[in-house]
């Protein structure tokens, strides 16, 4: 089976998004909640090193809705994304269920 090139993005997404869980249960233990530490951002280019800096607790509350994404401004999205906070460092954008 062939993947679209909407699902091969999509993909590349997850796998940054499954760092970053790792990333947090990691520093949940021994970084403050309110401290910044480097997260990856969660665009859809799979090529991408970009970082965004946000506290545990702003992940957490992120991350809370398993659609939402913390983006670098100006990175790329895929198709059924939307803005849906625009932060000083960082875009959140939430995801449309995918169709079956």
């Amino acid at each position: 089976m062939t993947l679209s090139r909407n699902e091969v993005l999509v993909q590349s997404q997850q796998i940054f998004r499954s760092a970053n869980e790792r990333m947090q249960a990691l520093a949940v233990a021994i970084v403050p909640a309110e401290q910044l530490i480097p997260f990856l951002c969660e665009c859809a280019d799979d090529a991408c090193l970009g970082r965004v800096d946000m506290s545990l607790s702003d992940y957490d509350d992120i991350h809370r809705d398993r659609d939402r994404y913390a983006v670098l401004h100006d990175h790329q999205v895929v198709d059924g994304e939307t803005i849906v906070e625009q932060r000083a460092l960082f875009d959140i954008f939430t995801k449309e269920p995918l169709a079956n």
